[in-house]
């Protein structure tokens, strides 16, 4: 059986651990663990170094996981993102008009926009200022 360097591993690893959204720090941990464990065997050849990994790439998980939650909780708690953690784009309301179906842009020069067919909360383009804006 050929061996692989250990650099391929690891460089696998890590592209593996970097491309996974993890959701919370239990679930880092856990990549943290497999990863870990895939290295440390790699490196040492034998099952104490794979266990030895794991416990160490368990604990870099964890604590990478519980940063990246706070980070989350911390955006949404300043509106920057939605409860899941992803980032919310601030675009401004229109106000709706006396004609059934038409709100007025919120941006200069304060256009009649037609929103008829499209949903509330929905994002329309103003045809005169080109901006996006959310249809009240």
């Amino acid at each position: 059986m050929k061996k692989l360097p250990i650099a391929v591993v690891t460089g696998t690893a890590l592209v593996a651990m970097s491309f996974s959204g993890c959701e919370t720090p239990g679930q880092s941990a856990g990549l943290g663990a497999i990863t870990g464990a895939i290295v440390g065997g790699a490196a040492r050849n034998n099952v104490r170094g794979a266990a030895v990994g794991a416990g160490i790439g368990a604990i870099a998980g964890a604590v990478l996981g519980k940063v990246a939650q706070d980070q989350r909780s911390a955006a949404y708690a300043q509106g920057r993102a939605d409860a899941a953690g992803y980032p919310v784009e601030s675009y401004r309301v229109a106000t709706p008009s006396r004609y059934y179906g038409y709100v007025v842009s919120p941006y200069r020069p304060y256009a009649l926009v037609d929103v008829r067919g499209i949903r509330p909360g929905a994002r329309v383009m103003d045809p005169v200022s080109e901006r996006i804006f959310i249809n009240p």
